[in-house]
């Protein structure tokens, strides 16, 4: 299977919001890098990440390659 690395950034762009739970203010909503941090530090899932790694101060995610 092949994988490519993401930044938060990237991944918070590309998500599908409906994998998470559902904003109630804005159900559209984009994910945030914060929620996703958030998530990370928690040690809570996210969808589609494979691998999680801390490179300094910058979160590497691991994702399939279609993603």
């Amino acid at each position: 299977m092949k994988t490519k690395q993401i930044s938060v950034t990237e991944y918070a762009s590309k998500i599908d919001p409906n994998h998470f739970r559902a904003n109630r203010k804005n159900p559209n909503a984009q994910i945030t890098q914060q929620a996703i941090k958030y998530r990370l530090n928690n040690n809570m899932h996210l969808p589609e990440v494979l691998k999680y790694n801390k490179v300094g101060k910058v979160h590497v995610l691991t994702v399939d390659v279609n993603f």
